[in-house]
């Protein structure tokens, strides 16, 4: 599986004014079902060539979130769940 093109260039975090969430309290999930599970929360099916490969979810009232990945992972999804965290949905 490759990333996703988002993930292939380098970029400036917002300014903490434009962020969803300024200081999110981050949750880390590691699931054996971590494809299965991002499939639901995102709405991406799971096909021979495609899956989510990681998910973030947030509560901004609670300023939570929450990153889930399958047991096996790369840096460059952490980091992009991460960034969801921050930003939102930024490339949706």
């Amino acid at each position: 599986m490759r990333p996703p093109q988002v993930d292939m260039a380098r970029f400036v975090p917002a300014p903490e004014s434009k962020r969803v969430i300024v200081r999110p309290k981050l949750k880390y999930l590691v699931r054996t079902d971590g494809y299965e599970y991002c499939a639901r929360i995102t709405g991406i099916k799971i096909t021979p060539i495609s899956r989510p490969m990681a998910c973030a979810f947030w509560n901004v009232r609670r300023r939570e979130c929450t990153i889930v990945t399958p047991t096996v992972t790369g840096y460059n999804y952490l980091g992009h769940e991460l960034r969801h965290c921050f930003e939102g949905a930024f490339h949706d």
